[in-house]
């Protein structure tokens, strides 16, 4: 009887330990999960994506170290700027973490961006 007390009580926690490293952190809005997901390669290559809301998924390779309000994000077909301070918020350092984000394509002076509503960190 004890065996199997025991054998249930390492079976759960596993299992709540499992379900904690699956957790993924949000930041601003969150992902929407009808949105597209595209990748950085289709926005930088495709000024028909200028001004639509997109996701893309990709690793964090570098970030705002002073306020976390932009990153870099690579998804192996390229890399673009994410801006999370128009919409007021921020993502702590996360480098090497991948992420989704969700946001809408904007064309600057300096090449194209992702204006963020929001960000979901792995």
């Amino acid at each position: 009887m004890r065996f199997n007390r025991l054998k249930l009580w390492v079976i759960a926690l596993a299992f709540i330990l499992l379900l904690a490293g699956c957790s993924a952190e949000q930041y601003g809005a969150g992902v929407n999960k009808k949105v597209p997901k595209v990748e950085v390669k289709t926005i930088l290559l495709d000024p028909s994506y200028h001004g639509r809301t997109v996701n893309l998924q990709g690793r964090i390779t570098t970030q705002c170290a002073s306020e976390g309000c932009w990153l870099f994000l690579d998804d192996g077909t390229g890399q673009v700027l994410i801006n999370m301070s128009p919409r007021g918020f921020s993502v702590p350092p996360k480098y090497g973490k991948k992420a989704t984000v969700t946001g809408q394509v904007y064309q600057s002076l300096d090449g194209v961006m992702l204006i963020a509503e929001g960000v979901e960190v792995r």
